[in-house]
């Protein structure tokens, strides 16, 4: 796919929102995994500041102690991480845990004495940075009615540590979930755009005629589109039909006074005038010719992808004109085209091009002319044979350059350019065989898969 292709666009667009809103999750998860933890550890750390409130004493000798520390060994662990720490007011002595070992942590002052915890964070021990919680407390008449701030602090680096673990753990299953919702995005881009490969295979099916229309059934967000495509289908169908009557109109107007002009040629050849005739009527031949081909040009320009017709029946129709002109009265003539072969060209565009095949063939064959057609890997392989001098395989493709003529002594006229015109616009293909004796021409036209429409 490259990047111009809609489908790799919604594919990126659709993968660049999931791993977007899968960073965006993980970041949030990560966040609230890490105020759960920190609520944890504030309950935990305000059960140990109510252990230490409860083992404050008087000593025998009189000072201040806490008899009964929290039982949690890493207490007595010098810089376990976990620590805690009593400030008898105003100019008490400074209780801590084991766990301080010979540092003193800097508790920020409380304004007033009150059950509320308030959380801190601090610099501790070795390098370390505590997340604090701190209580001020009134202490009971028999230990003087003195205050005291109260506090239990833990190393951030265990919260960061279970943050960091709780986000290893979520990576692969958002790994996972990515795949997951990028395959779906990928089945909904399949999904979304086929349509649009539907369209594009009926377009392919009118181009070589299996279709006349796209039809109706699609998505309504498509539908529009498929009713706009055949509106203009319909309208070319139109302007193809109007052109070719404009066609037919100006071959009318043409052949007429051409016409005339060669029975002008005879009436000065009867009088004697035998070459201004023969002048007159060489170029009325011409520009007959050249009418014919710019005909053939106007009637085949457009390739209506529907039209088909019956070979065996043009065949047939071509030959018995031809049969009845001065050149082809003399000749015989043989047909062998199965008479189911429908070809995808229209029926006068067939007959133009057997027209000029057959009656070029009747002006240089000797004794005959055949017309043979056959199927072979889905096309119908019309041949003209006769069994004149045929054409010096030298001299072949020049007979079928656009524009391309031999000389009278091996004339093919214009009537191969023409026929090389329709076949050009038809799909199909134009070849000249020259055996020893005789010109084998064969027009190659893809078969039709419609019934055929135009058989005449």
């Amino acid at each position: 796919m490259s990047l111009g292709s809609l489908r790799l666009r919604l594919l990126l667009g659709a993968a660049i929102f999931v791993l977007a809103a899968l960073a965006i999750s993980a970041a949030a998860l990560t966040y609230l995994f890490e105020r759960h933890v920190e609520r944890w550890i504030n309950a935990e750390l305000a059960s140990y500041i109510d252990q230490v409130i409860a083992g404050i004493d008087r000593a025998p000798d009189g000072a201040f102690t806490v008899l009964h520390p929290p039982s949690d060994p890493r207490f007595q662990r010098p810089l376990s991480g976990l620590y805690w720490q009593v400030n008898i007011e105003p100019d008490g002595p400074v209780l801590r845990s084991r766990s301080l070992w010979d540092f003193e942590i800097a508790l920020p002052p409380e304004a007033a004495v009150g059950d509320e915890l308030h959380e801190y964070e601090l610099a501790g021990p070795d390098k370390q940075f505590l997340h604090l919680v701190q209580r001020r407390i009134e202490l009971p008449g028999r230990l003087g009615r003195a205050t005291a701030r109260i506090a239990v602090a833990i190393d951030d680096a265990t919260i960061n540590a279970a943050s960091r673990g709780f986000a290893n753990a979520i990576l692969p299953l958002l790994a996972v979930l990515a795949l997951l919702l990028t395959a779906a995005a990928w089945a909904q881009v399949a999904i979304g755009l086929k349509p649009l490969t539907a369209i594009r295979r009926k377009l392919a099916d009118i181009a070589t005629g299996d279709t006349p229309r796209l039809g109706g059934k699609f998505p309504d967000e498509v539908l529009p589109l498929a009713h706009e495509i055949d509106r203009l289908l319909d309208a070319r169908d139109r302007q193809i039909e109007k052109a070719r009557t404009r066609a037919a109109d100006l071959a009318h107007g043409l052949k007429t006074p051409l016409q005339l002009l060669s029975d002008d040629a005879e009436r000065l050849a009867a009088k004697g005038e035998a070459d201004l005739a023969a002048d007159i009527e060489s170029i009325a031949g011409t520009m007959r010719r050249h009418v014919d081909r710019e005909l053939a040009r106007a009637r085949s320009g457009f390739n209506v992808a529907n039209a088909s017709a019956n070979v065996s029946a043009v065949a047939n129709r071509v030959v018995r004109v031809m049969e009845r002109t001065p050149q082809g009265r003399h000749l015989g003539w043989i047909v062998d085209v199965p008479s189911g072969l429908v070809a995808r060209i229209d029926a006068e565009d067939l007959t133009e091009a057997l027209g000029n095949l057959v009656e070029n063939a009747a002006r240089h064959a000797t004794t005959g002319v055949t017309v043979s057609a056959e199927v072979s890997e889905g096309y119908a392989i019309l041949s003209v044979i006769d069994d004149g001098p045929g054409i010096p395989p030298a001299r072949a493709a020049e007979a079928l350059k656009r524009g391309g003529r031999l000389d009278s002594s091996g004339s093919a006229g214009l009537g191969l350019a023409i026929v090389g015109d329709i076949a050009e616009a038809w799909g199909a293909t134009l070849s000249i065989l020259s055996p020893e004796n005789g010109c084998h021409i064969t027009l190659r036209i893809p078969l039709a898969r419609l019934p055929a429409r135009n058989s005449a």
